[in-house]
């Protein structure tokens, strides 16, 4: 026979949910951030998606984004050793196609693209799904989360899997080296590499720290390491 219990109500304590997803230092609205200008480099993608890497430059008072600049920053990213060298773990169905640039400083500026033709990888391997990614860490001077960055770039082919299921010593090598293409590139374009900062508004965190409101600004990117030889995935540029 089953024995029944009554359990006084008060001894209970009521959980808080928390929504690990939200941001609550997001400020809503258009990004503005002063004497920035996004630097898009556009990949071409094996499934027919786009992929998109958005980073940072600063630049001056009388700095205008044109088609002109943009493709001076997409040439700069394609030349010499360094991007051979990469193309060479790259898939031919992906390419590099593009360098756009928007301007921050005020809302609602419309993107420019570069003018020169998509470059494709020139690997013999057969492609890796594209949302497989190696992802480069974007270094300041600066320290804590809000200070660093991330770079997943796509694109690669069977030849860049090393034993171990892990990236390929000289594929890790030829990323790291492209870094300094992407550096030149951004001064091609007119600009100095730099991590944006959207503003955000203070909150109290889910631990009770309290982490101050903070202004729109930029930190100047002093490196581009990439950390360790284990792939990464961006879904979104998958085929689901």
């Amino acid at each position: 026979m089953s024995r029944s219990r009554i359990i006084a109500l008060e001894n209970f304590q009521q959980f808080t949910a928390i929504n690990v997803l939200s941001d609550p230092g997001h400020i809503g609205g258009p990004v503005i951030i002063p004497n920035c200008v996004q630097f898009h480099i556009v990949w071409n993608l094996a499934d027919g998606k786009q992929g998109r890497n958005i980073l940072g430059m600063s630049v001056g008072g009388s700095y205008n984004a044109t088609a002109a600049q943009a493709e001076a920053g997409r040439a700069a990213l394609v030349q010499g050793t360094n991007w051979s060298a990469l193309a060479g773990f790259l898939a031919p169905t992906v390419s590099l196609a593009a360098v756009e640039l928007r301007d921050m400083r005020t809302a609602g500026n419309p993107l420019v693209q570069s003018t020169g033709a998509a470059t494709p990888g020139t690997s013999a391997g057969t492609a890796l799904p594209s949302e497989v990614a190696a992802v480069m860490t974007i270094r300041t001077a600066k320290s804590g989360q809000q200070n660093r960055g991330r770079i997943y770039i796509p694109g690669w082919a069977s030849n860049a899997v090393g034993v171990g299921d892990i990236i390929a010593a000289a594929a890790v090598t030829a990323l790291l080296n492209f870094g300094n293409n992407i550096g030149s590139a951004i001064t091609a374009a007119g600009g100095s590499w730099v991590l944006m900062q959207p503003a955000r508004q203070a909150y109290t965190g889910s631990t009770g720290t309290q982490h101050p409101a903070r202004a729109a600004g930029t930190t100047p990117v002093t490196s581009a390491p990439v950390r360790d030889n284990h792939w990464d995935t961006q879904r979104r540029r998958g085929l689901k």
